[in-house]
């Protein structure tokens, strides 16, 4: 399980742009980087964040364009870095998981980071719900 996540503030703000440019909609995309083993558990290094179509087009859910997604997956492995989450955005919500999201959760492990009215969380799901600490580089 992922403890800690480090992201620029750059790659922050632009999760924070794609959830008003994408009002009403939930926007979305994947995290890539690497994922480390420190003294305290595992922490992801953030190299870049891909925006992904929401093919739902829904203001409470999300669901990443296949297509898209195996490009970045793609991308990610030819630069040596994996997908270590996924973003999403809550335009009218706070940025805290969803039952929806947590039910998906369930079944995608990995760091999801959700951008709210109230700012952006980092999560992983291990039994749980379980906040991420965000570090910015």
């Amino acid at each position: 399980m992922t403890e800690e996540l480090t992201i620029s503030q750059q790659d922050l703000d632009f999760i924070q742009i794609q959830l008003e440019i994408n009002k009403p909609y939930e926007a979305c995309g994947v995290i890539v980087g690497t994922i480390n083993w420190t003294i305290n558990g595992t922490m992801a290094n953030v190299e870049k964040v891909i925006p992904v179509t929401n093919v739902r087009r829904t203001s409470a859910s999300f669901e990443l364009d296949p297509q898209e997604f195996y490009n970045a997956w793609n991308e990610a492995d030819k630069s040596g870095n994996e997908i270590v989450g996924v973003y999403h955005t809550h335009p009218f919500y706070p940025g805290t998981p969803s039952s929806w999201d947590i039910d998906t959760m369930k079944n995608n492990p990995s760091v999801w980071l959700i951008a709210g009215v109230n700012g952006i969380f980092g999560y992983v799901y291990d039994n749980g719900i379980e906040n991420v600490k965000i570090w910015i580089k």
